[in-house]
């Protein structure tokens, strides 16, 4: 009677089984996955933004430490890096990688960790041992046929069975009865009419509508929703998937043999020629996946006899130390040139972070009338959350250490007392340094390590001192430069 009041869709009750499409959409999208969801949100926001720096991608990777470990690892393997020059840092890695790579990378981490923390069930198991052949089979067709994009072919292959992974992983007792129902070895026509018969949907269908939720690009949706032609690199998706589906029944099945065949049309090699290259991709494929974090879906990827690996000569560990080096000199290029203050924040931060090792970093800047330190930005394990709450007045009496920064403009090392900080940041050890601008502090650095961790030493007091003067001398010299302007 009044559409005004209607609901598009209703989620389900808590501890509720969803009902149709709509219903699993929303109960994936906000009970399941939220955390996915937020951090493509971001990552397609930049990606979307002509003007978005390096600085901001990875700000969003910092946010959490486990990413950026996985990214960095990732940035160093030889299927990445095949100019096999040392990263050491998130910045470093986009300057090699390139910007759409280290984005498209955070995106598949992303995925793969939430799919994990629902609990790892046999078939997602095996659903992700297939999209990991799948997406590094047909990332390596791209580059045979020289289609260019192959970064994006890699991303778009691994996350084309998303609604299926989502769903064996967080289908509860659904994906149990579904289960019972779906013996080995049926046909494809067989499985999608039981899928629709128990569900209501396939899940094809799911991947689809999870795809235009998180907005996942328009290589998946043209693979999801393919044309009647499709072009060169949705067909290169569409086989990887061919041929890693068929592997499953044995290098040497009819099924195989059929998709190599038209793999090796596609690719106008030789069919001896493409076999030896899906039998190298499927070991290469096993290795990236433990490397996302998926081992036991790595042990899924089925390795041909014929194919003697042989280990990846691994890149140099990068030091703290090191670490430290290269971002002060990153930092320094970039206050010559006169950049953004903003990105000197995710730069220093990230030295911070990876080369002092704080677990999470928060920047506050005073506000015009200099009553109130808000905080700005948040970087590192729970650094968002901190940043969030770090809202201060200050001279509200007492011997408060924020107080004592910005009248001194003297950095320090806390105490177990954190004054006026106390229920906004933990309680591990800590350290601030005043932002200093036109001769007066404008604003602080914060920097904790998590309860139980080192005690700061001198030199890691001093080093992350450094950083924050890195920050200072940015913000005059973007200011200057009209890049930034000083609170």
């Amino acid at each position: 009677m009044f559409p005004e009041l209607s609901f598009d869709e209703i989620p389900p009750l808590p501890g509720a089984t969803p009902e149709g499409l709509s219903g699993w959409v929303a109960h994936i999208r906000d009970q399941e996955m939220p955390a996915f969801g937020s951090t493509v949100d971001g990552i397609r926001a930049i990606m979307g933004d002509d003007s978005a720096s390096a600085g901001r991608l990875a700000a969003v990777i910092l946010k959490d430490p486990a990413m950026t470990t996985k990214v960095l690892r990732l940035a160093n393997s030889a299927y990445f890096n095949s100019a096999r020059q040392g990263v050491g840092t998130i910045s470093r890695a986009i300057v090699v990688l390139g910007f759409d790579v280290v984005a498209d990378l955070a995106v598949g981490i992303a995925l793969v960790d939430g799919l994990l923390k629902g609990g790892v069930r046999k078939r997602v198991e095996a659903e992700l041992a297939h999209c990991f052949f799948a997406a590094t089979l047909a990332r390596g067709v791209a580059k045979m046929r020289g289609d260019g994009r192959a970064e994006e072919v890699f991303i778009a292959a691994l996350l084309t069975r998303v609604g299926e992974m989502a769903f064996w992983c967080f289908g509860g007792a659904k994906a149990d009865l579904l289960a019972e129902q779906l013996p080995p070895d049926v046909t494809p026509e067989y499985e999608t009419s039981t899928q629709t018969a128990v569900l209501g949907f396939r899940l094809r269908q799911l991947s689809v509508q999870l795809a235009r939720e998180w907005r996942l690009g328009n290589l998946l949706h043209a693979v999801l929703e393919p044309a009647a032609r499709p072009g060169a690199l949705e067909t290169s998706i569409a086989l990887g998937h061919q041929v890693a589906g068929a592997v499953i029944g044995g290098w040497d099945s009819t099924s195989t043999k059929t998709a190599l065949a038209a793999l090796a049309r596609h690719v106008d090699r030789p069919e001896k020629e493409v076999r030896d290259t899906v039998a190298a991709l499927a070991n290469e494929a096993a290795r990236l996946a433990t490397e996302y974090g998926a081992s036991a879906a790595a042990r899924g990827i089925p390795a041909s006899s014929e194919f003697v690996e042989t280990a990846a000569e691994a890149l140099p560990t990068v030091s703290p130390a090191e670490r430290q080096l290269a971002i002060l000199r990153e930092l320094t290029a970039l206050i010559m040139s006169g950049g953004r203050f903003s990105d000197a924040v995710y730069l220093a931060s990230e030295g911070i972070l990876q080369g002092v090792g704080f677990a999470r970093v928060v920047v506050a800047l005073l506000t015009p009338n200099r009553q109130q330190l808000v905080g700005k930005y948040g970087l590192g394990a729970g650094g968002e959350a901190v940043r969030k709450a770090f809202v201060l007045t200050l001279g509200q009496g007492g011997k408060d250490p924020v107080d004592t920064l910005v009248s001194t403009a003297q950095p320090l090392r806390l105490t177990a007392s954190r004054g006026h900080l106390a229920g906004i940041v933990g309680t591990g050890p800590a350290a601030m340094a005043p932002i200093m601008g036109n001769g007066r502090v404008i604003g602080l650095v914060y920097a904790e390590r998590d309860p139980g961790g080192a005690a700061i030493d001198d030199e890691a007091f001093f080093a992350f001192v450094h950083f924050v003067q890195q920050m200072s001398m940015a913000l005059v010299t973007a200011s200057r430069a009209g890049g930034a302007t000083a609170p």
